[in-house]
């Protein structure tokens, strides 16, 4: 089964106005994609679930969370036990959320689609108030046009991470346990797609499954006692 190539992401322009600096870029892999500012302060992961961080409170002046320990995807990524964490995925993966409380970032996490996007700096954070910083816009990740061989194979689409399917295989013949190659969703999170228009048609099963995690995770954020937990 051919797996679409995803687009480079970019780096978020962070801090002030001073003019723009060039940005290190890493090919994207299924283990992670590594996007980093060309002064190292802070640098954007993405990783495959599952992950292999423990996280726990950082404990300096700006916050955030300190990296426990570090393992399988987390480890290739580049991430180290002690640096700090300073943005994650949303529940929905939409946006980029402070990581500010260990306890609503691992329920983000958690619950959010794979692959998912880390904002880290290296050893322990002393300049950044993580509390203070605003929800970002998560990076773009799908943004190859189809070729024409693929746009005629095209007939239908991930609602959970945009991945189109475009195998020789009609969809309606693959496999019941069949999975999105990109977020891992069962095939019942695919609907029918027309590469001409760009548009979906239909509503995929388990929507409203999804929500009701969303808001089961929401309230198991009072639960939560401990400090570190493994994600």
């Amino acid at each position: 089964m051919a797996l679409m190539q995803r687009s480079a992401v970019r780096g978020p322009a962070f801090g002030s106005a001073k003019p723009a600096r060039a940005v290190l870029r890493a090919p994207r892999s299924r283990a992670s994609a590594v996007s980093v500012r060309a002064d190292g302060q802070q640098i954007q992961v993405e990783i495959d679930k599952p992950l292999g961080l423990q996280l726990d409170q950082s404990t300096a002046p700006g916050g955030g969370l300190v990296v426990k320990s570090s393992r399988g995807n987390a480890a290739k990524a580049g991430i180290k036990a002690g640096d700090t964490i300073i943005y994650t995925s949303s529940f929905f993966g939409d946006e980029l959320w402070p990581a500010d409380k260990l306890s609503f970032t691992n329920n983000a996490v958690t619950n959010c689609p794979s692959p998912v996007t880390f904002i880290y700096v290296p050893g322990e954070n002393t300049k950044i108030n993580v509390k203070r910083l605003p929800k970002r816009p998560a990076p773009a990740r799908f943004g190859r046009k189809l070729t024409e061989a693929e746009r005629t194979l095209a007939s239908h689409i991930c609602v959970d991470c945009g991945y189109i399917y475009c195998d020789q295989v009609p969809f309606d013949e693959t496999p019941a346990n069949y999975r999105c190659p990109q977020c891992n969703a069962p095939k019942r999170r695919f609907v029918s797609y027309d590469a001409k228009s760009g548009k979906s048609t239909g509503i995929a099963e388990g929507t409203a499954g999804t929500i009701a995690t969303v808001i089961g995770g929401l309230l198991g954020i009072g639960v939560l006692f401990y400090l570190g937990t493994n994600i």
